[in-house]
């Protein structure tokens, strides 16, 4: 398969503290792989460093076969990116900020009004007009014009409506058909489980977990809870076929009983626990 994103080694230090240490991964093409976290395990940091935003500290980022730091220009051709905070001048229009981005980009129009009208964004409406959702509908259409083939998105849906998200990831679906290839970092993580193909789990800087997402969701495993008559609580993950679970569970004198298919944000939570840093 082809590899259009490889990080090797990467390390960010500012000063004495390590916001990235070390990490390694591939990204093939014609997948969405979701970049999971929580708050300052070092997701953004990354994404700036393969958006050449920042220089990596030790490492290398290839992209598309080009290393970020020394084809940063013709890698952009190629790759659209969004950013978790967007910042718009209030005064101008929608239209013009997508006319602009028309320009610089060598993109047609349409492309992006393709785009606008898709998310129900109402192009002539000032900046200032916007609620919060809508100003991130116009980071989306500035982002995943058609003529992208690398898509790299930090916190894409943060604003959305539930409708609006699923017409966002309806149309990532859609360029994944079409061989394209999304990295996108989320806190939402039944989004990651239902869209993505792989999950890479980030915490305190380094790579936890490389999941790959087809695989788990082949796994039978449930998450049981139960309490006895005689008031003893327990809770474990079961393997295997649910009938050899309630052929065991028919012996015990069972009060209260909940039996639950275990899904990736319960293997994701045990990451996010402590502190937010």
């Amino acid at each position: 398969l082809e590899k259009v994103i490889e990080v090797s080694h990467l390390t960010k230090t500012y000063h004495r503290y390590k916001a990235v240490n070390n990490i390694s991964f591939t990204i093939q093409k014609g997948s969405i792989t979701g970049f999971v976290g929580k708050n300052g395990a070092g997701k953004t940091t990354t994404i700036r460093a393969m958006m050449n935003m920042i220089k990596p500290s030790e490492g290398t980022i290839k992209i598309c076969g080009e290393d970020s730091q020394t084809h940063a220009k013709e890698i952009r051709t190629q790759l659209g990116y969004m950013s978790s905070d967007s910042c718009f001048y209030e005064k101008i229009k929608v239209i013009d900020v997508l006319r602009f981005c028309s320009r610089i980009s060598h993109e047609p129009i349409e492309s992006y009004l393709e785009l606008a009208a898709h998310f129900e964004l109402d192009v002539h409406k000032s900046i200032s007009e916007l609620s919060l959702g809508n100003k991130k509908k116009l980071s989306i259409a500035q982002s995943l014009t058609k003529e992208k083939q690398v898509f790299i998105l930090d916190e894409p849906t943060n604003g959305l409506d539930p409708y609006m998200q699923n017409r966002f990831f309806d149309l990532l679906s859609k360029y994944k058909a079409e061989g394209k290839t999304i990295f996108l970092s989320s806190h939402n993580l039944s989004d990651v489980e239902k869209y993505c193909d792989r999950a890479l789990i980030i915490k305190d800087g380094t790579l936890a977990e490389d999941i790959d997402l087809h695989q788990y969701k082949n796994r039978q495993a449930h998450i049981v809870s139960y309490q006895t008559k005689e008031g003893i609580h327990k809770t474990f993950t079961h393997q295997g076929e649910l009938s050899e679970l309630m052929k065991e569970l028919s012996t015990k004198s069972l009060k209260q009983l909940e039996i639950k298919q275990k899904s990736i944000e319960d293997e994701f939570i045990k990451y996010f626990g402590g502190d937010e840093e």
